[in-house]
């Protein structure tokens, strides 16, 4: 049996297609891989998604994937699609999906950058409520994400504010109400890992403790039955103090 390709291994300075050059490799996951990519005539750097041709062979994969970043595209959290193509690797054609690229850092790594890797209390909430208001947006849209988590999103300080993207945004088959309620539980598992997860929960004051509800799902979704229940408490609710 042929093994199949863990990784397309393109090298800066590789051209893709007839109007892309590759600058560095952003990331990698089962579906395929993302590169940082220049385009020639412009110099304008953009994001490109390489599918795996045994993950993806009929290209319906990523058809569906565009379909969902286009059906969300008024949603700033959300990486703006800008338009697919098939390109030739190795003498196999594979589809590359164009996006913006966009600055920041994958949250876990910024978070694991401060003090005990963690976050404090009130730079957590901040996070936390745009990441809340960002998926309020896609539910609005009848839309979800259904895994969401520290690794698949980039964080950009920007002044008083936290810019967040979403990235991988899997299509899961149609929207239904439980993955928009996976979402909620998800966002929460967030804002605990940015509290330094486990070992500083206990610490932490019995305010962001009720929020996170021991991770427990069934109370989490009984405090917050949607994401927009969610932001309101984030905006309304008192505490006796943050160190």
């Amino acid at each position: 049996m042929k093994a199949r390709p863990t990784s397309f291994g393109l090298a800066p300075g590789r051209k893709i297609g007839r109007r892309y050059v590759v600058e560095a490799v952003l990331g990698a996951g089962s579906e395929g891989e993302v590169y940082q990519i220049r385009e020639l005539n412009t110099d304008i750097r953009r994001a490109a998604k390489l599918y795996f041709a045994h993950r993806d062979p009929r290209g319906q994969l990523a058809v569906r994937h565009a379909q969902k970043l286009n059906r969300l595209r008024h949603c700033p959290i959300v990486l703006q699609y800008h338009h697919s193509e098939v390109v030739t690797i190795a003498r196999q054609p594979v589809v590359a999906m164009i996006s913006e690229l966009c600055p920041g850092e994958q949250l876990e790594q910024w978070v694991f950058g401060h003090r005990g890797r963690r976050l404090h209390p009130y730079q957590a909430l901040h996070v936390f409520y745009e990441l809340v208001r960002g998926l309020e947006a896609v539910h609005a849209a009848g839309e979800y994400h259904s895994d969401v988590h520290v690794q698949n999103i980039l964080v950009q300080p920007r002044g008083v504010r936290f810019e967040l993207k979403l990235i991988d945004f899997y299509d899961w088959g149609p929207p239904a109400r439980y993955k928009q309620k996976q979402d909620i539980v998800d966002a929460v598992r967030v804002f605990y890992d940015c509290l330094g997860g486990r070992a500083a929960y206990a610490r932490q004051a019995a305010e962001l403790r009720w929020i996170i509800a021991g991770l427990k799902h069934t109370l989490i979704l009984k405090r917050f039955t949607t994401m927009a229940s969610l932001r309101s408490h984030l905006e309304s609710f008192a505490w006796s103090g943050l160190e």
